[in-house]
């Protein structure tokens, strides 16, 4: 009788954090909704600074024009050349890649520039050594470029150390928004999880980027979803895993523990039906741009700081308070809501595998904290002990969210050439730490150099 009182307990619990989180979604799309039909898309400061209170300084100053500049403004802004290209996917998607071709117009090339690749039958140089640097989760290349000062930035330090510096963007992101047969509007555009990640654009990019460039292999830096673009990608694709010559993860993932939050908790173990009910089918929080540029900047990053506090129980103190307006301007990008359903699945089941299409989840065992183990079928996983490519990992001891240890656990001594722990590291400090270039780009730097010499 108690063990049931206990289990009533906890699924009452549970449905009421889920009825909140859709209290929470209503409210927002009502007060939104009556912002943009009787106030006209004008910046909430407008109405503050009509009540004579202030909500934080507005002032643009030249840095702050970085706040609006896509990619490629914020290549060529900071004196560094740029090409734009262009990979279509097999299933159409057409996404947008952004290349850094040199060091810093009009200054001194290193002194030391690292030694390109050679023919081994001419011996002739083919070209600069190539790195493709992959970002995170509901993020875009602008994420890797926009730190204030370009010594702070990865791409920039690789470009001026000598290397032909190439920055993807996945489907459904802002410079990955182009079918070749869909629209936006369509369902079937956001009909993708991780696995298309893995399936079509990491090696679409991967391969357009050595024909391109004239190289049998590159290098590759995956932050976060793009570490598990790797792991997935380079255990199963032996193909690909020919073209890649060292593996950097920074902050990596493959399983992840799930949300101090326990309202996003239980949405995240919910079943996916409910998500794709609560969210659609499309995109997951479009709204996100609307807030963005609506809010006040010093608002707005109030709002991102608060979220990831509540959501993975992050400080962010390791980030400049002073970068965190234009940082957290180039955050978010759109995503699908099916990938957002994948990574839940992955949370519930501790598994990194792929999705499952049977949309169940897993039933929980009342009288145990384990699942039930037979479900009649075997989602395919993807198994990071068999990557068939030499990889190193950064990863923060104050990062809360990948399950790290289970991933060190599981990859092959005879691949992993480095793993290098920041104690006080959360998640986006290995973007954006203040102390990240000295702490872990210059460890980046070192270990591709030494790599084009074995």
């Amino acid at each position: 009788m108690g063990l049931i009182i206990v289990n009533a307990l906890r699924a009452a619990w549970r449905w009421s954090q889920l009825y909140l989180t859709l209290l929470i979604l209503i409210t927002e799309r009502i007060v939104r909704f009556f912002i943009t039909t009787f106030f006209g898309f004008i910046p909430f400061s407008y109405y503050f600074e009509q009540l004579g209170i202030s909500v934080g300084s507005e002032e643009f100053s030249e840095g702050d024009k970085d706040l609006e500049r896509d990619a490629i403004e914020l290549i060529t802004s900071r004196g560094y050349p740029v090409e734009e290209h262009f990979a279509t996917t097999p299933d159409g998607f057409i996404l947008g890649l952004h290349r850094i071709t040199g060091p810093k117009l009009f200054d001194t090339p290193p002194e030391s520039p690292p030694t390109s690749p050679r023919d081994p039958k001419s011996g002739k140089s083919i070209g600069k050594p190539v790195v493709l640097i992959m970002h995170g989760f509901m993020q875009t290349s602008e994420a890797w470029l926009c730190r204030s000062k370009p010594e702070d930035s990865l791409p920039f330090i690789l470009a001026d150390a000598g290397f032909d510096v190439w920055l993807g963007n996945n489907r459904g992101n802002k410079y990955s928004f182009k079918h070749t047969q869909y629209t936006p509007k369509q369902e079937e555009f956001w009909n993708w999880s991780l696995d298309e990640l893995v399936r079509y654009d990491f090696p679409s990019i991967v391969n357009f980027i050595t024909e391109r460039a004239g190289v049998e292999s590159i290098s590759y830096i995956g932050f976060s979803q793009g570490t598990a673009q790797g792991w997935a990608s380079l255990s199963t694709n032996t193909t690909l895993a020919k073209k890649i010559n060292l593996f950097i993860a920074l902050a990596p993932v493959s399983t992840v523990k799930g949300f101090s939050n326990p309202m996003i908790d239980s949405l995240a173990k919910s079943r996916p039906d409910f998500i794709f009910l609560l969210f659609g089918k499309k995109s997951m929080l479009p709204s996100t741009i609307f807030w963005r540029n609506f809010l006040p900047k010093d608002l707005f990053v109030k709002l991102i700081d608060t979220s990831v506090s509540l959501l993975f129980g992050w400080h962010t103190n390791n980030i400049s308070q002073e970068e965190k307006k234009m940082l957290y301007s180039h955050i978010f990008s759109y995503t699908s809501v099916k990938s957002v359903v994948h990574w839940f699945q992955i949370i519930q089941t501790n598994r990194f595998q792929m999705f499952d299409d049977i949309l169940l989840g897993i039933t929980p065992n009342e009288n145990s904290k384990k699942p039930h183990r037979y479900h009649g079928r075997v989602i395919p996983g993807y198994h990071p002990a068999q990557i068939l490519t030499k990889c190193a990992l950064f990863y923060g001891g104050s990062d809360n969210l990948p399950n790290t240890k289970a991933l060190l656990d599981h990859l092959p001594r005879d691949k992993v050439v480095m793993v290098h722990e920041e104690e006080s590291y959360e998640h986006l400090d290995f973007m954006w730490g203040k102390d990240a270039n000295k702490k872990v780009f210059s460890k980046v730097v070192k270990l591709l150099k030494s790599n084009l010499n074995n």
